[in-house]
């Protein structure tokens, strides 16, 4: 594609004084790659300097407190709240601007979103109103309140103080700011609660605050929520347009638009349409005229520059895209947006974020570590072979190209891709595809040599002679021993999914985990009457994330599936399923087709052979156990840097 597509992406822009080379920023989003007490790590410097070297414009450092550690949000939260933190916050502002990207940091109070373990007291927020999963806070005095309002103001002093461009106040979302704003959080009584413009005192006071610290010419603006979504008394967008003029007359120099809204999952999976943030930062856009309006939410590049063209926004953020690939900006400046890593969409970064651990990404196995995973040439070339070309082994023969090894990879369908070709079937996993379309291109691309069709055998690695062998073979359906099993009628998850046509009216899926329960979901959409029969007493067990499991239980019984929890298949015949359950209670389901879900067990036959003709062998993917395609790709990018 020709960078024409994105033209209005590149051209230049201004907020207040800081001019951006181009329109794209990356919003803020925790990494976890502070230290414990809120300092800069050498891995925070890595992370967003691989960003800024991308090409983005404009990178807004994450959420950082100006109360530490009452209003922290994470273990490993970025602070501000000292001036000792001032020397490594300018060296973190440094590494970004060298790379020609302006530096804007993001200050902020979690309020009521935090928790004691996280914090160690407990949270203060404008009422004693708790959410779920969290501990309920103590009402903000008047004191306490002129005190955080202060605290906004010595940190945006310091920020300034350590050379950033500009500074973001952090107005959204469920956090302190916010919560003020909103008639659901707030319930006080005096001058900070009741009205809207009692309930945005805070905010206007804060900004004014900060800008008699910094001065009036020093870039400052503040994201704000457009509506809280799914809320009863919530922000509406009516209402945000009210406060986005406010700010507007406080001198704030732009504002960035978001929105609360629950972050709804269906099996790790996000279903977030993509581009919500569009109508938000349209609606801000209309009422505001003097400064440049921010969008966000699910931005794709054509979408952001489709909306710079209406005038519906001022400047694109991409967010969880720029960690997928850091180089998307300069991929898409030069006219190579097919080599852009793709967001799936995966959830990821959520699901498999705890305390003390950095976010991660299924796509782009080197986030937090940066250098270690820096692509170099190897000093000493190999012969490399690839079994199977399913993700781990398309990865591994892309980076074992990269560093300059002669690569065959080797699959034994015709057709690359080995579980992304299925995993792309289910309702809201669609995005899948984007990746397996990106590693085919990637794999065509280089000097690998590609061969389908074939299946490695001890023979052709004889004639090959590799240096290096990289297993990748995938894994295979287990077939349970089921009296009936070989019925004309019983068929796997894989086989449905890529022939749906082959599926009766009336469906019983034996296995609840969750290739079960995603072809479950796949058939239920089609109309068919889907049964799922699981031995556990849990269903999807192997989902990546409590709430996305949760979630897609949910949605099951909405499309009308019957689940079925601690039940065996005891024998299948000729009219369907006969079952028994934990009490010994026996019944037959119906059925016209049985997908079997039973799980899957790792290839290893041609492992053997290689180990014994060739001394450096690796093992990627499902190959060493069925796995998630971050595991896969983590393989993948380990091995393949290894060589």
């Amino acid at each position: 594609m020709g960078n024409h597509e994105y033209g209005q992406l590149f051209r230049t822009g201004r907020i207040g004084q800081m001019e951006l080379k181009n329109r794209l920023f990356m919003p803020a989003m925790e990494s976890s790659l502070a230290s414990k007490d809120g300092s800069v790590t050498q891995q925070l410097l890595e992370y967003y300097e691989e960003r800024a070297a991308g090409g983005v414009g404009l990178i807004i450092v994450e959420a950082s407190s100006v109360d530490f550690a009452r209003g922290k949000l994470i273990f490993q939260n970025l602070s501000v709240d000292d001036d000792r933190y001032i020397e490594g916050l300018r060296e973190l502002a440094r590494v970004i601007q060298k790379h020609g990207a302006k530096a804007a940091i993001q200050i902020h109070h979690t309020g009521n979103a935090t928790r004691r373990d996280v914090i160690g007291m407990q949270p203060l927020a404008p009422s004693p109103i708790g959410r779920e999963g969290f501990d309920v806070p103590r009402a903000m005095t008047i004191g306490e309140i002129e005190d955080t309002i202060e605290r906004f103001g010595k940190a945006a002093a310091r920020a300034k103080a350590a050379g950033f461009d500009g500074v973001e106040v952090h107005g959204a979302h469920h956090y302190l700011i916010a919560q003020f704003l909103s008639s659901a959080w707030n319930q006080r009584n005096d001058i900070y609660g009741g009205s809207l413009e009692n309930r945005a005192r805070f905010a206007l006071e804060t900004m004014r605050t900060i800008r008699e610290e910094v001065g009036p010419s020093f870039p400052l603006w503040i994201r704000i929520n457009a509506e809280e979504v799914d809320r009863p008394n919530g922000v509406t967008i009516d209402e945000a347009q009210t406060v986005a003029k406010m700010l507007e007359e406080t001198g704030v120099d732009a504002i960035n638009v978001s929105a609360q809204k629950s972050l709804k999952v269906v099996g790790h999976i996000s279903i977030a349409p993509l581009g919500w943030g569009a109508k938000y930062s349209a609606a801000i856009k209309e009422v505001i005229k003097t400064i440049p309006v921010m969008a966000c939410g699910g931005m794709t590049p054509k979408l952001g520059a489709e909306l710079l063209e209406s005038n519906k926004a001022d400047f694109i953020g991409m967010g969880k895209a720029l960690r997928a690939d850091p180089n998307l900006p300069h991929k898409l400046e030069v006219g190579r947006a097919d080599d852009i890593v793709p967001c799936i969409s995966c959830y990821a970064c959520y699901a498999r974020f705890r305390p003390n651990r950095v976010r991660v990404c299924a796509v782009n196995p080197s986030i937090g570590r940066e250098r270690e995973y820096r692509l170099v040439p190897s000093e000493q070339p190999k012969r490399v072979l690839v079994v199977g070309a399913g993700p781990a082994g398309m990865e591994a023969a892309r980076v074992a190209a990269l560093r300059g090894h002669r690569v065959t990879l080797c699959e034994k369908e015709e057709d690359l891709g080995g579980q992304l070709r299925y995993a792309s079937v289910p309702p809201y996993k669609e995005e899948i595809e984007k990746l397996r379309n990106y590693l085919i291109k990637q794999v065509s691309q280089l000097n690998i040599e590609v061969k389908t069709g074939i299946d490695v055998t001890r023979s052709m690695i004889m004639a090959e002679r590799p240096d290096a062998v990289i297993v990748a073979a995938g894994a295979d359906p287990i077939i349970p021993p089921i009296p009936g099993i070989d019925q004309e009628k019983v068929t796997t998850a894989e086989v449905i999914l890529a022939n749906p046509e082959k599926a009766g009216h009336k469906v019983v899926i034996l296995g609840g985990g969750q290739t079960g329960c995603e072809v479950a979901a796949f058939l239920a959409e089609k109309k068919k009457q889907v049964t799922v029969i699981e031995m556990q007493a849990q269903l999807a067990p192997d989902m990546l994330e409590r709430q996305g499991r949760q979630e897609y239980i949910s949605f099951l019984s909405q499309q009308g599936v019957t689940l079925m929890i601690e039940t065996k298949g005891e024998e299948i015949t000729a009219n369907g399923v006969i079952t028994s359950d934990s009490l010994g209670n026996r019944q037959t389901v119906s059925a016209d087709t049985v997908v079997l879900a039973c799980g899957t067990r790792s290839r290893s036959g041609i492992l053997e052979d290689a180990k014994e003709l060739v001394r450096e062998v690796h093992v990627v993917g499902d190959c060493v156990e069925p796995r998630s395609i971050l595991d896969a790709m983590d393989d993948a990018a380990k091995i393949g840097r290894s060589l």
